[in-house]
């Protein structure tokens, strides 16, 4: 596996963000005992991949590199909601499964070996889908893969981070050799769903919201960022491809 600094320099690179926002948003994350510890030498520290998930996930998610600790201890108790699946045969079939059970839905990635997502028990978090498909990403051979009939071939995969509710949301879209066309999409949210309206709530209710750990939006600004298959692919192979 690579060094956290490797790491760091490879995120920065991918994302397309600069060197020192990766390195510093590592320092804070190490701090607070979210990612690996460094060291010199033989006993340097070898990066996992549920490091590169959390650096990648607090990047794209958090509003501030200082709250970036903050936003990955809700992010580990994030769950999923609306989960959405197509799947499209030569007679269109539709099955929608609104995901209203507080534990996330669980994956079911049709036609994709995909088992480091597909396995993942019930109530899991955003961060253990993000470090199961950079697991894929580091065993799979994109480039060079040939489609059999049964298999599909993911064409899309998008990663996006929706602020300030802290929505993380997975697309995943794909063909196999007879063109049936498959699509599977599931979001996130922190404990509580979506963050409540401070404009709306009384200030009692504001308080003891807060009190609970419920974050409260102000304003009406959103904004989204997200990543796509490329970074699934460009990491994971990055992180295989290191000395073990």
């Amino acid at each position: 596996m690579a060094s956290p600094g490797e790491l760091q320099k490879k995120v920065a690179v991918t994302l397309g963000i600069d060197d020192v926002e990766a390195a510093t948003t590592w320092r804070v994350l190490r701090e607070a005992g979210l990612v690996t510890k460094g060291g010199r030498g033989r006993s340097a520290a070898r990066v996992t991949h549920r490091d590169a998930a959390t650096l990648i996930y607090a990047i794209c998610g958090s509003t501030m590199i200082k709250e970036a600790p903050a936003f990955i201890n809700r992010a580990t108790s994030s769950r999923g909601f609306n989960h959405y699946l197509t799947d499209w045969a030569p007679v269109a079939k539709y099955d929608f499964n609104p995901g209203e059970d507080p534990e996330s839905p669980k994956w079911e990635l049709r036609g994709l070996d995909v088992p480091s997502v597909k396995l993942l028990p019930s109530a899991h978090s955003a961060l253990d889908v993000l470090e199961g498909f950079l697991l894929w990403g580091g065993e799979a051979q994109f480039a060079d893969e040939v489609v059999k009939p049964s298999e599909t071939s993911v064409k899309r995969l998008f990663v996006s981070f929706e602020l300030p509710d802290e929505i993380t949301r997975f697309r995943v879209s794909g063909v196999n050799a007879d063109d049936w066309k498959y699509f599977e999409e599931q979001y996130y949210a922190p404990s509580g769903g979506y963050h409540y309206d401070g404009r709306t709530i009384s200030e009692s209710e504001k308080i003891r919201l807060e009190g609970d750990g419920h974050p409260i939006r102000t304003g009406d600004l959103e904004s989204v960022r997200w990543f796509s298959l490329h970074t699934i692919q460009e990491i994971g192979r990055f992180l295989e491809a290191r000395p073990k």
